[in-house]
């Protein structure tokens, strides 16, 4: 699988001709308020909030009937907020290739493009398999990543740190996650709390039938299911095995 370097990190801009609802959400959905590595932002949340207000109201007056906006003014209106917009995207990338090299990672570059209310632009077999942590309701964060295998076991590590991009230090580590499903949902954090998250996986051991030998199950889809004794013959087999853990990623919960 290919990897998302740093000078590969973007943000995605807008296409000025897709559907204009979905171009004043992703205008919404802009958040650099309270962020510091994304203080210096030409355009912030709060401006591009305001574009994305004044062209849902032109674009409701184009669609009622009868309209008291033209084609026009909907297409001046969206060429508006998508330069803004567009701008603060490229803004947006510069920090955040910035802070991965500082770092040495680049998920801390894909964290903040994330955190600012844009999406990565960058190849599918980069991102495909994505662990990613985002608030899921208050004092909540939901984690997600790809199903890599039928009964296959989630170990993910965490803490409260002390803010985006800080690694935990030993003695700041929770009891591990250990789950068979792909998605979990962590509660009871602190409110604006940050939280730094890495995982590894466990996949399940099956059996020839002729020889009783070991060997990796076949990839496809986790299921939801509660653990069965293959799970737990899989995590005895490996509990005292060093885990190959992924890079930290980092989420504040609401």
């Amino acid at each position: 699988m290919a990897e998302l370097t740093i000078n590969e990190l973007t943000a995605k801009k807008l296409d000025r001709n897709g559907k204009v609802p979905d171009i004043i959400q992703a205008a919404a959905s802009q958040n650099t308020t309270g962020t510091a590595v994304l203080d210096d932002i030409t355009y912030d949340d709060t401006q591009m909030h305001g574009f994305a207000t004044a062209t849902q109201t032109v674009y409701t007056k184009y669609k009622a009937t009868p309209p008291t906006a033209t084609k026009e003014d909907v297409r001046i209106s969206v060429d508006t907020l998508v330069d803004a917009y567009d701008i603060n995207a490229g803004d947006i990338q510069a920090v955040a290739r910035t802070q991965a090299r500082l770092a040495g990672n680049v998920n801390v570059g894909i964290n903040i493009i994330k955190k600012a209310g844009y999406l990565v632009n960058s190849p599918k077999s980069a991102m495909e398999n994505a662990f990613d942590a985002k608030p899921d309701g208050p004092n909540a964060i939901k984690i997600t990543t790809k199903a890599v295998a039928q009964r296959a076991v989630y170990i993910r590590e965490w803490a409260q740190v002390s803010g985006i991009n800080v690694i935990p230090l030993p003695g700041q580590m929770k009891e591990r996650l250990i789950s068979t499903e792909n998605d979990i949902r962590v509660e009871g954090l602190e409110t604006a709390g940050v939280y730094a998250f890495r995982e590894a996986t466990i996949l399940p051991i099956s059996r020839k039938p002729d020889s009783g030998t070991p060997t990796p199950a076949p990839e496809m889809k986790a299921t939801k299911s509660k653990a069965t004794k293959a799970h737990r013959r899989t995590f005895s087999a490996q509990a005292e095995t060093n885990y190959d853990f992924g890079p930290w990623i980092w989420a504040v919960s609401l």
